[in-house]
């Protein structure tokens, strides 16, 4: 079996992949029965073992999910108690251990994930690239997906790379990321009812310049929607704070220098020596979420023949967050879904 990779953009991740916290999460925010969780388990082992295996830049750095006010306690418990449903190792610390770690911050009570880390995303996506190609794939760049038809079992795929062309294949995976819902709507046998309309959430990373307390990751309690403007590490030690979030109508990677004052606010409340000064713009991602700012959270869709009734697609909408963390658990269930097939 020979795979080719279709790529519009110059050179691989420069969507939504390379455009966020770098976080190799442990899963402990997803109800149980979720592919999130599942993906998100699974692939946290895979990643670890993944980096060490390729030498990709990795720190297994630990987090802390800090309540920084006594009314988050109940919603810091919630997420203890659904971290340790989906068996996921954690501590929960009262008040007084939380400020003897952390001194500098405000906090209520925190939780400990010892198995949460970062890693260099980039590396991460060289290296899958040099995988795909070490073994016979191809990669092609600068090559935009036009539409996809079907006749006896086998797809009938245009693309084009500066000029038209065609490649014949059994198997097709939709796994476009932002642009999923585009690329659905131009398979032409998938049925509307299977495409999730895509929401783009925007969200801005700040960098800070100054001394800081942080050794670990640092979460404040977060909502269904975002984990909160927490603080993360880049591999070489830089800090950062976000993401935000900012429901938009289309793609837009500017930079809104306006939210700093947001930002200070929102650290502030849980690390009041923050320096305003030295918090400095970095940049910004999209989520592509397959609910709307009104809804709840929705799963990861992974939809093949038994869903849609097409033998041969893989359509995938919605990897967002923990996206990363679940790259590798996914490549295998969805290889399954192909050798099943």
């Amino acid at each position: 079996m020979s795979v080719a990779v279709i790529e519009k953009e110059s050179r691989t991740g420069e969507g939504i992949s390379s455009r966020n916290s770098g976080v190799i999460h442990a899963g402990m925010y997803y109800p149980k029965s979720s592919l999130k969780t599942k993906f998100c388990i699974s692939g946290n082992k895979l990643l670890y073992e993944y980096a060490k295996d390729k030498n990709i830049n990795h720190k297994k750095i630990g987090k802390y999910i800090i309540a920084s006010k006594p009314s988050e306690l109940k919603r810091l418990k919630d997420i203890y108690d659904q971290g340790i449903i989906n068996g996921v190792n954690l501590e929960l610390f009262q008040k007084d251990k939380t400020n003897s770690l952390y001194p500098e911050l405000i906090t209520e009570g925190g939780i400990f994930s010892p198995n949460t880390g970062i890693i260099d995303v980039p590396e991460l996506i060289t290296s899958l690239e040099g995988d795909i190609q070490h073994n016979g794939g191809l990669v092609s760049l600068n090559t935009a997906f036009l539409k996809a038809t079907q006749k006896d079992n086998l797809f009938e795929i245009k693309c084009n790379d500066g000029k038209d062309f065609t490649i014949h294949s059994k198997n097709l995976i939709n796994s476009a990321g932002i642009s999923s819902e585009m690329v659905s709507k131009n398979i032409k046998p998938l049925h509307s009812r299977h495409i999730h309309p895509i929401n783009y959430a925007k969200g801005h990373y700040f960098k800070y310049t100054g001394d800081h307390p942080f050794k670990t990751l640092v979460y404040p309690v977060s909502d269904e929607f975002t984990s909160g403007l927490h603080v993360g590490f880049d591999i070489a030690g830089q800090i950062r704070f976000g993401p935000s979030i900012d429901w938009i109508d289309e793609i837009d990677y500017s930079f809104n220098d306006s939210l700093k004052d947001h930002f200070i606010n929102s650290i502030q409340s849980y690390w009041p020596g923050l320096n305003p000064d030295k918090l400095q713009p970095d940049y910004v991602g999209i989520r592509p979420k397959i609910q709307n700012a009104k809804e709840h959270m929705m799963d990861f869709s992974i939809l093949d023949s038994k869903d849609h009734g097409i033998n041969g697609l893989i359509n995938i909408q919605g990897i967002e967050s923990p996206g990363v963390t679940s790259c590798l658990s996914i490549g295998d269930y969805v290889t399954n879904l192909i050798l099943e097939n």
